[in-house]
């Protein structure tokens, strides 16, 4: 191999490693300014409804964490058929024949599952505070109505 063939091979080689070296740096730089702008899941806050007790006292903030957490998985299972009927229904919309009045029915039956659920945690909440005393139902009361202080979420899609 000559010497003029060896040159051409070294700085070809060396262009080739700064560009994946700048590519890597690059992606790095970009992927730490994607996680900066979007919190991960351990960074969210809790749910208001799960805030709400932060404010009691540390055993009746257990308590009313496991009153939540007791009767969340019939909750939840209301509320995620909920969601899936919801977007059945949304996906009846283009399916032949359409009829605009059985889908507002459908979505109607829907919103009125999610208002029971809704409704059974109110009812839970309610039975839970009338076991507190005063000052603690003051505390829940705050903690139920106020709203967390900090920058709100920017909303997606088109602004009205």
């Amino acid at each position: 191999m000559s010497r003029k063939t060896l040159l051409t091979a070294l700085f070809a080689s060396l262009a080739v490693n700064l560009f994946l070296v700048g590519a890597v740096a690059g992606g790095l730089v970009i992927g730490q300014k994607v996680r900066a702008e979007r919190p991960h899941m351990a960074q969210r806050q809790n749910p208001p409804l799960w805030r709400a007790g932060d404010g009691l006292p540390p055993d009746r903030a257990q308590a009313y964490r496991s009153a939540l957490r007791d009767q969340s998985p019939e909750v939840r299972e209301a509320m995620r058929a909920a969601r899936a009927a919801r977007m059945e229904a949304w996906r009846s919309i283009g399916q032949e024949p359409f009829d605009p009045a059985a889908v507002k029915r459908r979505l109607a039956g829907i919103r009125a599952q999610e208002a029971d659920a809704r409704g059974q945690i109110e009812d839970d909440m309610i039975d839970f505070a009338a076991g507190l005393s005063p000052e603690d139902r003051k505390v829940l009361a705050r903690g139920l109505t106020e709203r967390p202080r900090g920058p709100r979420p920017p909303m997606e899609g088109p602004q009205r």
